[in-house]
């Protein structure tokens, strides 16, 4: 016999997470609607894979609704901070698509690491003497 709390999970939670999602919502608010926590929502996700499956269905459901609001803003126009807060829904609920975030890698010659280094301008100098006077110029 298991330990601990029963879980609340339930079958229909799988459908019922598409179709609330559907109407912009994030799985925290399906979470929040159906009285877990969101960290019960990612337990659910690995121990019921058709959880999982209807989950990310959700996510790209809910992220189709903002599009939706995105596109009716730019037709239309709106009211107040509407086009911001349709960017910020988008920027939420489809990251991978409308994040803002870049990513820069830096390399050194041919792919290499970067090569740091510290320029002693005193000791160029002297050295720029040496060669133009052919002896120590110090």
């Amino acid at each position: 016999m298991p330990a601990g709390r029963p879980s609340k999970y339930r079958d229909e939670y799988a459908e019922e997470v598409v179709t609330f999602c559907a109407e912009g919502y994030s799985l925290t608010g399906f979470a929040g609607h159906v009285g877990v926590c969101r960290n019960t929502i990612t337990e659910w996700c690995d121990a019921h894979p058709e959880f999982l499956v209807a989950a990310n269905t959700a996510k790209a459901r809910s992220a189709a609704w903002w599009e939706a609001r995105a596109r009716q803003v730019a037709l239309e126009g709106g009211p107040g901070g509407q086009a911001t807060m349709v960017i910020f829904g988008l920027k939420n609920h489809a990251r991978d698509d409308y994040s803002d975030r870049q990513q820069i890698e830096h390399t050194g010659k041919d792919g290499g690491p970067i090569a740091t280094t510290i320029e002693d301008k005193r000791a160029a100098a002297k050295a720029l003497l040496d060669e133009a006077f052919g002896e120590e110029a110090g």
